[in-house]
């Protein structure tokens, strides 16, 4: 291969995205540990952000009558749902709000950065959750169970109030949360994915304290393995605390939305409000809360 042609091809390859590596690399089985990006794996295994946008927007339509145009997403780490809330329409406006610095930069690097000019839409803050009040939003979501952080009710009461006095009048908070007899128990989930596979690991749990220890790896086709790729350090919170201290935090409606089941009683993904849950051994919830 001549110099000139050598030279294209590296070009070539340098200006593809991540996510175009990534994806070509797992449709020819090529994803290792070594070369593949664990952002891009989360989001492909974990988030359904287009999905939780919809959804998010359905929601406050219906309880109010309009869309809501502005949008925070908390815990936002790659503001993958912030990308997605932009793309339903050029009124739409997001703040994500996270801790980290380095994966804030990923999200700007590969979720605001495709969207050209409509990224300008979106502001990244990089602040601890419960000290940023201002702009006021009319959707604030807490969600992948980032939320578990906070490990005592002294603390997720500083939280809740915080989302309380970072709402508009006419706000809506929405945070997910999963339980069941399954969720208390030390196991590994494996979930196959294209060109890799997800692994939940359920490591430790304190019926105590209800603190649990979990870790996502991912192993791929040449027997590699991501190790701990995130590591999670939590309070399981359940229904009706969170509710109780939601109401206490001045939320003047709280509604579970729980998920549906398809003829195989397996989960179909739809979620509708209820006030009675099935005996699901493990189950995945959103709480709506309306200020």
């Amino acid at each position: 291969m001549g110099g000139n042609a050598k030279l294209e091809k590296k070009k070539s390859k340098e200006s593809k995205s991540l996510a175009e590596q990534m994806a070509k690399l797992a449709r020819k089985g090529r994803l290792t540990a070594k070369n593949a990006d664990r952002h891009w794996l989360y989001e492909k295994s974990v988030q359904n952000a287009d999905v939780e946008v919809e959804f998010i927007d359905r929601v406050y339509a219906e309880r109010f009558g309009r869309h809501a145009r502005f949008l925070r997403e908390d815990f936002c780490g790659t503001a993958n749902l912030c990308a997605e809330w932009v793309r339903l329409g050029a009124d739409r406006t997001a703040l994500g709000v996270d801790y980290d610095e380095p994966t804030l930069q990923w999200g700007r690097e590969n979720n605001l950065a495709p969207l050209g000019e409509d990224a300008a839409r979106i502001t990244l803050v990089r602040d601890d959750v419960r000290r940023v009040r201002e702009p006021q939003a009319e959707v604030l979501t807490a969600t992948n169970f980032s939320w578990w952080g906070f490990k005592t009710r002294a603390e997720l009461k500083e939280y809740l109030l915080n989302c309380h006095a970072s709402l508009r009048d006419d706000g809506m908070l929405m945070m997910d949360c999963y339980g069941g007899p399954e969720a208390q128990v030390p196991q590994e989930e494996e979930r196959e994915q294209d060109g890799f596979d997800y692994i939940w690991d359920q490591d430790t749990f304190n019926p105590i304290t209800n603190e649990i220890t979990c870790y996502i790896d991912f192993s791929f086709p040449d027997g590699s393995r991501m190790k701990k790729a995130f590591a999670y350090d939590w309070r399981l919170w359940s229904l009706p605390e969170t509710c109780d201290l939601l109401a206490e935090c001045g939320f003047r409606e709280t509604v579970v939305y729980w998920e549906g089941t398809d003829e195989d009683g397996e989960p179909d993904g739809e979620f509708q409000p209820s006030r009675e849950g099935d005996l699901a051994p493990a189950w995945v919830a959103y709480i709506l809360a309306f200020k």
